[in-house]
């Protein structure tokens, strides 16, 4: 690997019980298979890596929380760089001299000449830290140059490899004056460091004017670093408030389902406590009849004594009476003597029986408790165990569910307000061009005068990066004969005569993959700054969903097999290139470059990206 490069070895997706994880190797790796596997998310996931402001939310991401990007520099220099998926400063790893792990924080936001920050880092490792880049002709203003200058040359997504747009301009009002700089910059090595701003003595609307597009170009430079345009924020704002709405219904639903479960273990404890207090009642009840019980068996007797005494009394020879102590001859039992012994004695045993009968009332009234009271014990078990397994229902399934729901829902509101603000930065954004527009319509005789600093591409390195080009579409048997120029007013290439944006889609595709390849090759043949790797996602689209009579035609060429092999023979050593596609290499190339299939088939390889 030639030195000042940037070699990207490995991206590991991390969460708490999962980890996926892809290898790059030096010179070409194609990630192919059938689609909606991850490909583009793996190619939108190094963007991320790279400084990237946000990743997209896909269902497979939610089990994972961070992502680790192992990096090559030089020729033994090896780090890695860990980030939330959820966004925010990067951890960097790194191996000392003496074999111990550091550890330090990369801040996300980028600061002229500085390395804490991630764009510093990268910049210093390509030797492209403290350049400047041209932001105002007409101020003759610069910015500072960040990486993220550089990764949309050279991390291709899909929707950009396809567009009609220029492959160095992002379409914005204001920014293609630094985005030519840029390329500029990697062309000729030369930075707009040395230009001098220019003093402004313009009258009032001038003023305003410069002031509004300071503002308009920090806006727009605000706006790119997010990546998308209004009409994907829109989208997605809708997206996440219809996901909202169902969050919310699906939260309601669960705090419903908790409601209940409280409301019903509620209902088991008051049971059990009623159940509880019958059953203290029943013990009080039982030792009272207990010691009622008792009572009866005292009297009962003390009746018997009596009874007994009475029948000896009644039944034996005549004694002196053990009552009154009358001897036999004075005795008078039915007139002067109260104590009528048979008549006792009947009582006493009709007392006994009645006794008798409240006894077996009793012994039933204490067994039927016990019944009661057993029975109780058995039910207050019975809502016990119901009562602990719905609370432990509650504690460990409701409760974290709706916690859990609380939490997305959170997070869904807060990105949804992150998107609100990103689209009224452009909401922003239109309104101060309008100002800008009436200002310069008002001031059109003084802007006339106005001198503006020299930018864009030039004549000559345009011509000899068009050469380059023109090289490459004819190694992979581009169709026509491939004579290359650049148009400076559209910024872009024309091809045969044709302006590349008005081809189908599919060799829109192809052409912007051979002006990247193009832009990297030329940087190393000239010994120029860049990263040294490429990503680029479809850009064979056309073979797989041609558009218009261009497209199709070309299917029936050898280009793709040209281009791989074109890919093996210039950057199989000293470069990197990752090609995201939906079909499969020729057969015959695939032991000459790092393939990863994802299959989309459980049972054969490896399913998909997450």
């Amino acid at each position: 690997m030639a030195s000042k490069y940037i070699r990207l070895n490995q991206i590991a997706f991390s969460g708490p019980a999962k980890e996926q994880i892809v290898d790059f190797k030096i010179g070409v790796n194609v990630i192919c298979g059938a689609s909606d596997t991850g490909k583009s998310f793996l190619a939108e996931s190094i963007d991320f890596m790279l400084g990237g402001s946000t990743l997209k939310e896909i269902p497979e991401r939610v089990p994972y929380s961070s992502a680790t990007l192992a990096l090559s520099f030089y020729e033994n220099e090896h780090c890695k760089i860990k980030r939330a998926l959820s966004g925010g400063n990067f951890e960097l790893l790194t191996i000392t001299p003496a074999g111990e792990s550091k550890s330090t924080v990369l801040k996300q936001t980028h600061a002229q000449g500085r390395t804490d920050n991630i764009s510093g880092f990268l910049l210093e490792k390509i030797g492209l830290l403290n350049k400047r880049i041209l932001k105002s002709k007409t101020k003759a203003t610069t910015l500072s140059l960040s990486f993220r200058n550089l990764a949309r040359l050279i991390i291709i997504q899909e929707g950009e490899i396809q567009s009609p747009k220029s492959p160095f301009v992002t379409g914005q009002f204001t920014t293609p004056t630094s985005e030519m700089a840029t390329v500029k910059l990697l062309i000729t090595g030369i930075d707009d460091s040395e230009i001098v701003p220019t003093i402004d003595d313009s009258p009032d609307n001038a003023r305003q004017l410069a002031l509004i597009e300071e503002i308009i170009a920090d806006l727009s430079s605000d706006i790119s670093d997010k990546g998308h345009d209004k009409a994907e924020l829109v989208q997605q704002a809708e997206k996440l408030q219809s996901t909202i709405d169902e969050q919310r219904n699906s939260m309601r639903s669960v705090q419903d389902e908790l409601n209940g479960k409280i409301r019903d273990r509620k209902f088991l404890y008051e049971e059990a406590t009623s159940l509880d207090n019958r059953k203290i009642e029943i013990a009080e009840l039982s030792s009272r009849f207990s010691l009622l019980e008792k009572h009866y068996g005292v009297d009962k007797e003390r009746l018997l004594a009596i009874q007994e005494s009475g029948s000896l009394f009644a039944n034996t020879a005549l004694v002196p009476c053990p009552l009154c102590g009358a001897t036999p001859d004075s005795q008078h039992v039915a007139e002067d003597c109260g104590g009528d012994v048979e008549a006792i004695v009947t009582a006493a045993g009709a007392e006994i029986a009645k006794i008798d009968l409240l006894l077996i009332e009793l012994k039933q009234t204490i067994a039927d408790l016990g019944d009661e009271a057993a029975l109780i014990t058995d039910k207050l078990l019975e809502k016990k165990s119901a009562y602990n397994k719905l609370d432990e229902q509650i504690r460990e399934s409701i409760s974290p569910l709706i916690l859990e729901a609380r939490s997305e829902f959170t997070e869904l509101v807060e990105k949804r307000a992150e998107v609100q603000s990103a689209i009224e930065m452009f909401d922003r954004l239109e309104k101060l061009q309008e100002r800008k527009q009436l200002l310069l319509d008002d001031g059109q005789d003084n802007a006339s005068t106005t001198q503006q600093v020299e930018a864009g591409i030039p004549d000559a390195a345009a011509h000899a990066l068009s050469m380059k080009i023109e090289r490459i579409l004819r190694a992979w048997n581009f169709p026509g004969e491939c004579r290359v120029h650049f148009d400076k007013e559209r910024k872009d290439f024309v091809i045969d005569g044709k302006p590349r944006g008005s081809r189908g889609k599919g060799l829109r595709a192809i052409t912007h993959a051979a002006i990247t390849l193009g832009l990297m090759e030329y940087c190393q043949e000239q010994s120029l700054p860049h990263p040294g790797f490429v990503v680029m996602d479809s850009p064979l689209l056309a073979y797989f969903e041609p558009e218009g009579e261009d497209d199709t035609a070309l299917q029936g060429t050898d280009l793709k097999e040209r281009f791989y092999e074109y890919l093996i023979q210039q950057h199989g050593r000293d470069s990197q290139v990752i090609v995201i596609e939906n079909q499969h290499p020729p057969e015959k190339f695939e032991d000459k470059l790092n393939l990863t299939v994802f299959t989309r088939n459980p049972a054969d390889g490896r399913f998909g990206l997450l």
